[in-house]
């Protein structure tokens, strides 16, 4: 027989820490929100920029990374809210809209439970590379093997594959697949780069 204080504790704890660590357990990713150290992870990788510039797609962005285009900024008219650039403020606000965005894709695509850690890690991909990246991306049409192998619970093997997401090679992008395996495989959030 379950303790009843045991289940209200839990029911507390799935509430009020969403987004903390788990004790040491995976839970099921829906319960799961982006910790602070992996906002500050995703936000230092970004690095805020008050102007409108390309990224390394050449696609239009402001803020945190905010994409405004799927086209360059000297091909698109700039959306009058970003004409005269933004404060790190507007950014922040701008920067937790497309995160829920990304969460929600990754709650959507990964059906395994995770570690607080391997969610953080898996968002900042999303966030670097599309909310439908999981589905799209890869050789294998539909679904990459970073979704296939976490899905069957073949984690670390996923998070190996991290490293083929580089768009062709960018330095800057290795380094981040790198510190992203980093995280989800040893709960390490390091932004040196």
């Amino acid at each position: 027989m379950t303790d009843p204080l045991d289940l209200l504790k839990e029911g507390y704890d799935n509430v009020f820490k969403v987004g903390e660590e788990t004790n040491g357990t995976r839970v099921a990713t829906i319960t799961l929100k982006t910790s602070t150290k992996g906002i500050e992870f995703i936000k230092d990788w970004e690095k805020f920029k008050s102007e409108v510039y390309d990224d390394s797609e050449g696609y239009a962005t402001i803020g945190y990374g905010h994409l405004i285009d799927y086209k360059s900024k000297n091909d698109i008219v700039i959306p009058k809210e970003f004409e005269n650039g933004i404060t790190e403020e507007e950014a922040t606000v701008l920067f937790k809209k497309d995160l829920e965005k990304f969460e929600k894709a990754l709650q959507r695509d990964i059906t395994v439970n995770l570690y607080q850690y391997e969610f953080d890690a898996l968002v900042s991909l999303l966030f670097n590379t599309g909310e439908q990246f999981l589905n799209i991306g890869g050789a294998n049409k539909g679904e990459t093997k970073i979704k296939t192998n976490i899905n069957n619970k073949q984690y670390e093997k996923g998070a190996d594959e991290f490293v083929d997401v580089t768009n062709g090679g960018v330095r800057g992008l290795e380094i981040r697949r790198k510190a992203e395996i980093n995280m989800f495989k040893n709960n390490v959030y390091d932004t040196t780069h």
